[in-house]
Parts: structure tokens; sequence; C-alpha cells
């Protein structure tokens, strides 16, 4: 396809290093007489998430910054817009739901419209990672119920969830936040997500910093 190769420029944007700086926010406001584990609680299963931040990517030709803006809306819908550093124009912008996935490359005036699945996600973002798993780490942690996942507790301590051929490994700080997201699709190692550093809103935690890193490359 023609549009591969431009709009695949993406992927290294997605699977490179995320800084959040200091800019993640909840969207509403808190109501007088709701206490923040309320709020907070509210604020994860019925509000929309919104991140903001720099982010610099690299791949074998160097390495490019630029501007970031990440919005999950509470029906589990994702938009995420790259904006050229200082000037702020509109890059790439991906809009993923359950069922859709958009990508719009706004320099060459392209864009691919196909269904959200496993191989979609690979073939232009260059790995599978799915909304869920994104949530997961904007937020920095798991829901304590995850009905599509078989759960096990292992002796390293780490978490690991089992779906299908998909397995996720995750290692958690002392506050119970992830510390590291490993997935592997079919016995391969697909991407190692880390969050070193946290930092508080709304008395809340939510990581400052998320690195995600590729491996699919190594499975070819």
């Amino acid at each position: 396809m023609s549009l591969k190769l431009p709009l695949r420029l993406i992927y290294p944007v997605i699977v490179g290093i995320l800084w959040l700086t200091g800019c993640t926010s909840l969207s509403g406001t808190v109501q007088s007489g709701v206490s923040l584990s309320q709020f907070e609680n509210l604020s994860k299963s019925k509000g929309n998430y919104y991140v903001s931040g720099r982010i610099l990517f690299k791949h074998p030709e160097g390495k490019h910054s630029g501007e970031m803006e990440i919005h999950i809306s509470a029906d589990s819908e994702l938009r995420l817009s790259i904006f050229t550093p200082l000037v702020g124009s509109l890059i790439y912008e991906l809009r993923v739901g359950p069922e859709k996935f958009l990508l719009l490359n706004f320099q060459e005036k392209n864009y691919v419209l196909d269904e959200n699945n496993r191989y979609v996600r690979q073939t232009w973002l260059g790995m599978d990672l799915s909304l869920t798993e994104l949530k997961w780490l904007i937020l920095g942690q798991i829901p304590e119920k995850t009905p599509a996942w078989q759960r096990t507790k292992l002796p390293s301590g780490e978490l690991q969830l089992v779906q299908g051929t998909s397995v996720i490994r995750l290692r958690l700080n002392s506050a119970g936040r992830i510390q590291s997201m490993n997935k592997s699709v079919e016995g391969l190692l697909e991407f190692k997500a880390q969050i070193p550093l946290y930092q508080k809103h709304f008395e809340i935690l939510f990581p400052r910093k998320i690195r995600i890193e590729d491996f699919t490359g190594n499975n070819r």
C-alpha cells in the first residue's frame, strides 16, 4: 500500500519514550461532600482522562521530539495527537475505539481506517498495544478485576495475565502501581514498558514518565 510507509512513521512515536511532564489531569470537578477516595473511584470508572506532555522517539535515522495530547473518554475511546515542537502544528492523530482504528497523517494528507484488532495494531503501530493496555499504563495501575484475563501471582512476585496467546507480566511498586509491564504474543516478546517515576495530582498518583520499547523487530 502506498499509504503504509508515510503513515507507519507514527510507529516509533508511540513505541518510543513518552515524557508525561506533569500535565496529567482528570476531567470534571470534585463535588463538595465527596471524599478523595470516592472521587478517585468515580474518575476511574466514569470519568474522562487527559494527558499532555513532551514526547521523544528514536528510530534508526535519529531522534525527534514533539508535543502530545492523549484523551481517553468514558466509553473507552482514545485520541492521541502529536504536534511539532514550538510551532505546534498537528502531525499525526490516532483515534481508537473498541471496534474501529483510525490513523491520520496531516503532513501527507493520508489516513487509514480499519478494524481495531491485533493484526491492524501490529501493522500500523509496530506492535500489539491495545487501548486497554495503554490505559493501564497512562493510569499506572490495572483494575482489581480483569475478567477477560486469567490472573496468576508468580513466585517472583510478578502478576501474570493470560488471554489466549497473549501474556502480560507486571511488576508493581510498593504503592501497588505499575513499575514494569511486558507483553508477549505466541511466545514472542512484543514490548516492554517501564514507569520509573510517579507524581501526585488531586492526591492521586499518576505516571510522570513512561518508557515503551518495541521488541517486534527481534521477532522477524
